[in-house]
């Protein structure tokens, strides 16, 4: 039974575990139908304790929507929110986009609940590992449980990190007050931690996932995420090493080796044609490492007991509706300068973007045009026709989120490489531009890598990271819009044109909403909650808020 399904009917056994007020996130202990003393028996509680820690990866809509790929769309330059014309549609997002968060942020609150409700469970799993009586014919799932759990923990911090920086750390469930004496932890020491799970979850995972089990992760993905923790702590911080609590520091020789472990060794491959990785035939690819399921179980509920993928809801076009897209809410319109970023012949362009000219000679009418809409939808998550649900259709985008790809891997080796290394790094570099249907490069620079990762990964929620690792100036120089000039119709013709008097075919809007100013003040990161300050006198709001 493959994970997706499974979280649904196993995400339940943990609900008795789960916390709703702020000060709970913290406070760990159960307190409501089980407790830990009752419900730690046997591999089948493990088992479903672990099933609940899964099921807040795919927890995208829980009081707001908060996947990755959205603060990416939100913050980096591969696209604008877009949205209802007014330019007031999830506001939050709206200002964060101009790098204007406020402290009440919704999708940095319902970030931070997700993952910390991630945390709380998996440290009441951990803390009551050894109670735990597995057979003898368990030891195997005993081991892999437990690394599951470990590393899915080092996920979720890692997540918050990298949106708030300065964040509390805690391995062990807390009593009564105990979450009130909590204090945020350095940088290096929640890095260090994060380093930590990892390094303790890999061994104990299993080198592949039994079939019929998709979607729980093995050692690989653990592999491949301390990869890309490795490369945005040295890089936002201008270190040489990743430190790992109690131990000896990850350094660059050895996240080299890592990476070529999961190159060489995870059995994954790239897609022989990328368009394979969006379409009907993407969900459990074997060219994803770590894979966040989605399902379509015909949920009505908004809250965050639905299982299909909002962010797909989101970028649909709004009003409209055949069988290549469905109707969605109209976010996510990308950036005129992803565009230009496409070489000639580049088969990703159009598995990435779709353009409102062609779907409205597919449907014969115009439809509406979103804010800041640049005659531009992503054609990778979306509302893909083969994909809409009978029932309850905006919550129930069963299209799985590839969180890292062999690609994404390739190319941070090739970054890794590319001073030491050349050939090395060129090859790596040329696996992921053939499969484009680009000539192979002779040789390369790390622009030519950034600007590689920019067309493989765009729209997937890795870009603003990238950025922001090369620093603040760097980032500015690479986030800020000034003097916006809106692109032109491609096509004059008054079938384009909606009743508004607007041309689908070009830019819509004015000219100075597309502009954006970096907030270097903010060091890139998102506001903690205000609530969570208010609440624990002990944390302290980041800088430039």
């Amino acid at each position: 039974m493959k994970i997706k399904h499974i979280l649904i009917a196993g995400g339940l056994a943990l609900g008795s575990l789960s916390m709703t007020s702020c000060a709970d996130y913290l406070e760990l202990q159960p307190t409501n139908a089980q407790t830990s003393d009752t419900f730690f028996r046997s591999s089948t509680e493990a088992r479903q304790a672990l099933v609940g820690i899964y099921e807040k990866l795919r927890s995208d809509y829980n009081g707001a929507p908060n996947s990755t790929p959205m603060f990416d769309m939100a913050m980096g330059d591969d696209a604008y929110v877009g949205g209802d014309p007014s330019g007031t549609d999830m506001i939050y997002y709206q200002q964060m986009s101009k790098f204007q968060a406020q402290t009440n942020n919704e999708a940095g609150q319902a970030a931070w609940n997700k993952c910390f409700g991630g945390i709380q469970r998996a440290n009441t799993l951990l803390a009551n590992y050894d109670k735990i009586e597995f057979t003898t014919a368990e030891t195997e799932i005993q081991s892999q449980y437990k690394g599951e759990a470990t590393f899915l923990r080092a996920h979720y911090y890692f997540e918050l990190a990298r949106l708030f920086e300065n964040i509390p750390v805690f391995t062990v469930p807390l009593s009564g007050d105990e979450w009130k004496a909590v204090e945020q932890s350095t940088v290096d020491n929640t890095y260090a931690t994060i380093a930590k799970d990892i390094m303790d979850a890999i061994p104990l995972m299993a080198t592949a996932i039994p079939e019929g089990e998709e979607g729980r992760l093995n050692q690989f993905a653990a592999k491949a995420e301390l990869v890309k923790i490795f490369m945005f702590y040295t890089g936002v911080y201008g270190k040489s090493e990743l430190p790992v609590l109690d131990g000896t520091a990850i350094s660059k020789a050895d996240i080299i080796t890592i990476a070529d472990d999961v190159i060489t060794n995870s059995g994954a491959t790239l897609a022989t044609n990328y368009e394979d990785l969006f379409n009907q035939s993407g969900n459990y690819n074997k060219e994803v490492l770590f894979e966040i399921p989605f399902a379509n179980t015909g949920s009505g509920d908004w809250g965050d007991w639905s299982y299909g993928s909002i962010f797909c809801q989101m970028s649909g076009p709004r009003g409209y509706n055949t069988d290549l897209l469905a109707q969605g809410w109209g976010f996510t319109s990308p950036s005129r300068e992803l565009e230009a970023a496409y070489e000639a012949n580049d088969s990703r362009k159009a598995a990435t973007l779709v353009y409102a000219k062609d779907l409205i000679d597919l449907s014969g009418s115009v439809y509406q045009a979103q804010y800041n809409f640049t005659s531009m939808h992503s054609n990778k998550y979306t509302t893909h026709g083969w994909n809409k649900a009978t029932v309850n259709v905006e919550l129930n985008w069963a299209q799985n989120y590839h969180y890292i790809r062999l690609a994404d891997i390739l190319l941070l080796a090739a970054e890794l490489n590319v001073t030491t290394d050349a050939g090395k790094a060129l090859g790596y570099f040329n696996q992921v531009r053939t499969r484009a249907g680009l000539a192979p490069k002779g040789a390369i620079t790390i622009v030519d890598i950034q600007n590689e990762r920019r067309t493989e990964l765009a729209l997937e929620g890795h870009r603003y990271f990238d950025v922001l690792r090369r620093g603040l100036t760097a980032a500015a120089a690479e986030l800020n819009v000034t003097g916006y000039t809106l692109t032109p119709p491609t096509d004059t013709d008054p079938s384009y044109v909606d009743d508004n008097g607007n041309n689908l075919t070009g830019d819509v809007g004015k000219a100075d909403s597309y502009n954006v100013s970096f907030d270097a003040a903010k060091r890139g990161f998102l506001p903690i909650p205000q609530v969570e300050v208010d609440l624990h006198s002990m944390l302290k709001q980041n800088a430039g808020y």
